[in-house]
Protein backbone atom coordinates (compact mmCIF):
# COMPACT_ATOMS: atom_id res chain seq x y z
CA UNK A 1 0.00 0.00 0.00
CA UNK A 2 1.14 3.81 -0.89
CA UNK A 3 0.22 7.05 0.93
CA UNK A 4 -0.37 9.80 -1.63
CA UNK A 5 3.40 10.84 -0.70
CA UNK A 6 4.78 7.49 -0.99
CA UNK A 7 3.31 7.41 -4.26
CA UNK A 8 4.33 10.47 -5.50
CA UNK A 9 7.61 9.61 -4.58
CA UNK A 10 7.57 6.28 -6.45
CA UNK A 11 6.96 7.68 -9.55
CA UNK A 12 8.40 11.37 -9.47
CA UNK A 13 5.78 13.47 -9.69
CA UNK A 14 3.95 16.31 -7.38
CA UNK A 15 1.32 14.77 -4.95
CA UNK A 16 -0.35 17.75 -6.48
CA UNK A 17 -0.23 15.69 -9.79
CA UNK A 18 -2.38 12.56 -7.99
CA UNK A 19 -4.88 15.06 -6.52
CA UNK A 20 -5.65 16.34 -9.67
CA UNK A 21 -5.89 12.78 -11.22
CA UNK A 22 -8.02 12.06 -8.52
CA UNK A 23 -10.21 15.27 -8.94
CA UNK A 24 -10.69 14.61 -13.01
CA UNK A 25 -11.57 10.87 -12.13
CA UNK A 26 -8.69 8.69 -13.66
CA UNK A 27 -7.86 7.63 -10.38
CA UNK A 28 -9.67 6.54 -7.71
CA UNK A 29 -7.77 6.19 -3.88
CA UNK A 30 -9.05 4.19 -1.03
CA UNK A 31 -9.80 5.47 1.93
CA UNK A 32 -8.02 4.19 5.50
CA UNK A 33 -10.17 4.72 8.59
CA UNK A 34 -8.09 7.70 9.68
CA UNK A 35 -9.46 9.27 6.06
CA UNK A 36 -5.93 8.99 3.94
CA UNK A 37 -5.93 7.72 0.79
CA UNK A 38 -4.26 4.46 0.20
CA UNK A 39 -3.37 3.33 -3.17
CA UNK A 40 -2.50 -0.18 -4.53
CA UNK A 41 -0.13 -1.62 -6.51
CA UNK A 42 -2.97 -1.57 -9.74
CA UNK A 43 -3.07 1.76 -8.88
CA UNK A 44 0.33 2.96 -9.26
CA UNK A 45 0.18 0.48 -12.63
CA UNK A 46 -2.60 3.21 -13.95
CA UNK A 47 -1.13 6.08 -12.84
CA UNK A 48 1.85 4.94 -14.61
CA UNK A 49 0.01 4.43 -17.37
CA UNK A 50 -2.03 8.05 -17.26
CA UNK A 51 1.70 9.51 -17.15
CA UNK A 52 2.72 7.39 -20.45
CA UNK A 53 -0.59 8.64 -21.87
CA UNK A 54 0.11 11.88 -20.91
CA UNK A 55 3.42 12.26 -22.34
CA UNK A 56 2.24 10.37 -25.79
CA UNK A 57 0.11 13.33 -26.17
CA UNK A 58 -3.41 12.05 -25.27
CA UNK A 59 -5.76 14.21 -23.99
CA UNK A 60 -7.70 13.81 -20.51
CA UNK A 61 -10.81 12.97 -22.33
CA UNK A 62 -8.86 10.66 -24.17
CA UNK A 63 -7.12 8.78 -21.30
CA UNK A 64 -10.36 8.56 -19.33
CA UNK A 65 -11.96 6.39 -22.42
CA UNK A 66 -9.05 4.26 -22.74
CA UNK A 67 -9.22 3.78 -18.99
CA UNK A 68 -12.83 2.82 -19.38
CA UNK A 69 -11.67 0.62 -22.14
CA UNK A 70 -9.39 -1.50 -19.97
CA UNK A 71 -10.72 -4.73 -18.52
CA UNK A 72 -14.61 -4.75 -20.60
CA UNK A 73 -14.51 -7.37 -22.97
CA UNK A 74 -17.41 -5.90 -25.46
CA UNK A 75 -16.53 -5.82 -28.76
CA UNK A 76 -17.50 -2.39 -29.26
CA UNK A 77 -15.00 -1.13 -26.57
CA UNK A 78 -12.53 -3.53 -28.32
CA UNK A 79 -13.04 -1.69 -31.49
CA UNK A 80 -13.06 1.76 -30.18
CA UNK A 81 -9.68 1.35 -28.10
CA UNK A 82 -7.96 -0.02 -31.30
CA UNK A 83 -8.87 2.81 -33.31
CA UNK A 84 -8.06 5.53 -30.63
CA UNK A 85 -4.81 3.62 -30.40
CA UNK A 86 -4.52 3.67 -34.11
CA UNK A 87 -4.80 7.45 -34.31
CA UNK A 88 -2.77 8.06 -31.77
CA UNK A 89 -0.04 5.98 -33.62
CA UNK A 90 -0.10 8.06 -36.79
CA UNK A 91 0.34 11.21 -34.54
CA UNK A 92 3.16 10.11 -33.14
CA UNK A 93 4.66 9.21 -36.08
CA UNK A 94 3.95 12.29 -38.02
CA UNK A 95 5.93 14.07 -34.94
CA UNK A 96 8.79 11.73 -35.44
CA UNK A 97 9.38 12.69 -38.46
CA UNK A 98 8.72 16.27 -38.52
CA UNK A 99 11.39 15.98 -35.41
CA UNK A 100 13.67 13.98 -37.65
CA UNK A 101 13.16 17.21 -40.58
CA UNK A 102 13.75 19.66 -37.45
CA UNK A 103 17.04 17.88 -36.12
CA UNK A 104 18.26 17.88 -40.18
CA UNK A 105 17.31 21.72 -40.08
CA UNK A 106 19.56 21.84 -37.28
CA UNK A 107 22.46 19.99 -38.69
CA UNK A 108 22.28 22.68 -42.00
CA UNK A 109 22.18 25.42 -39.96
CA UNK A 110 25.14 24.77 -38.28
CA UNK A 111 27.14 25.00 -41.39
CA UNK A 112 25.18 27.87 -42.63
CA UNK A 113 25.13 29.89 -39.74
CA UNK A 114 29.00 30.86 -40.24
CA UNK A 115 29.05 30.89 -43.53
CA UNK A 116 25.80 33.08 -43.31
CA UNK A 117 27.12 36.48 -44.65
CA UNK A 118 26.63 35.25 -48.10
CA UNK A 119 23.33 36.02 -49.50
CA UNK A 120 23.45 32.31 -51.02
CA UNK A 121 23.75 30.93 -47.67
CA UNK A 122 21.11 32.70 -46.52
CA UNK A 123 18.46 31.98 -49.03
CA UNK A 124 19.91 28.52 -48.34
CA UNK A 125 18.96 28.51 -44.83
CA UNK A 126 15.68 30.32 -45.75
CA UNK A 127 14.30 27.63 -48.25
CA UNK A 128 15.42 25.37 -45.90
CA UNK A 129 13.26 26.74 -43.47
CA UNK A 130 10.51 27.26 -45.60
CA UNK A 131 10.44 23.66 -46.99
CA UNK A 132 10.23 22.07 -43.32
CA UNK A 133 7.46 24.17 -42.33
CA UNK A 134 5.42 23.40 -45.40
CA UNK A 135 5.79 19.58 -44.28
CA UNK A 136 4.91 20.42 -40.98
Amino acid sequence: MYTIKTLAQALQIPVSTIRYYEKKGLLTAKRAANNYRQFTEADRDQLSLILVMKYAGFSLAETKDMLSFTGLSQASCASETQKLILQKKAALLRKIDNYKTIVQLLDTVGPLAVTSDTPEAEARLSQKINDIFQNL
